[in-house]
Order: structure tokens, then C-alpha cells, then sequence
């Protein structure tokens, strides 16, 4: 799916979704972000090639909260309540997920997770996009 790079598209109540962008486009989207002071993440997935890998790689990177209990219900729990860090709209950007792609059964999981939370975020009419870093992505069959 094409991103929304610029604050109108992101501004839109209701957009959310997972998309790719090209490591170039960061910058833009981040100034896009910070225009209509949505929450900006960057998770670093480099080490996870499992789920406790990106269990633990979105918990430090999106400073999860004490209570936060460490599994994939907990990461559900926390993707869709940023009561921790209140904002009018959330972007997230996953890179480094080489590693992880290569493990589909992990990968499959995480995608399953953030696509909960962004069908969560939809229902609340609430902009939250997911991107993964497109020159990230090792094939076709693992796309997003």
C-alpha cells in the first residue's frame, strides 16, 4: 500500500494501516508526524528473529509502560492503549526486520498483532500507521 507521507493524509481520522517506506522517506514522514504532533516510534528489529526478540525490540523502543506484561496479549494490550503517552495520532516505523522476516511463523505473528491493533485504532477513528522500512523487506513472500 502506497504511504502517507504528508500531515493531510495523516491527519485523516481513521487512517491507519501497515505500509512500506523507503529508508529516504523517514525524515518527511517524521516532519509530517511531528507537524500534527502525532507520537513518532522507531523500532530497531535487527536482533529479533522471534517473537521474545520483537516482544522485547517494541518494548524498549516504544517505552512501554511497568505493567507491561511481556507476552502477545500484552503486546496487543499496549498497541492499543497509549494511555502512557497520549497523542491525536500514532506513527511507527519497523526497521531492520531482515532477520525477522526470515522466521515466517514470528513474522506471521507480529503482523497478526499489529494488524489487531490498527483494526483497534480504525474502529476509534484514530490515525495509527505502521511502516516497514521497504529496503528492509528480503522477498515478495514476506511482505506485510
Amino acid at each position: 500500500m502506497t504511504h502517507p507521507l504528508n500531515s493531510d493524509n495523516l491527519a485523516q481520522t481513521g487512517k491507519a494501516g501497515l505500509f512500506r517506506l523507503n529508508s529516504r522517506d523517514i525524515p518527511a514522514l517524521k516532519a509530517a508526524t511531528a507537524e500534527l504532533g502525532h507520537a513518532f516510534f522507531s523500532v530497531d528489529l535487527q536482533r529479533a528473529a522471534n517473537v521474545p526478540g520483537f516482544i522485547k525490540a517494541l518494548k524498549r523502543d516504544l517505552q512501554f509502560p511497568d505493567w507491561f506484561g511481556g507476552n502477545l496479549d500484552a503486546l496487543n494490550d499496549c498497541l492499543t492503549d497509549f494511555s502512557w503517552h497520549p497523542a491525536p495520532g500514532y506513527v511507527i516505523v519497523l526497521s531492520g526486520i531482515e532477520r525477522l522476516s526470515t522466521n515466517l511463523t514470528s513474522f506471521a505473528a507480529l503482523n497478526e498483532v499489529l494488524s489487531g491493533a490498527v483494526e483497534e485504532w480504525q474502529t476509534r477513528g484514530v490515525p495509527f500507521c505502521i511502516f516497514y522500512v521497504a529496503n528492509d523487506l528480503v522477498s515478495a513472500s514476506t511482505k506485510p
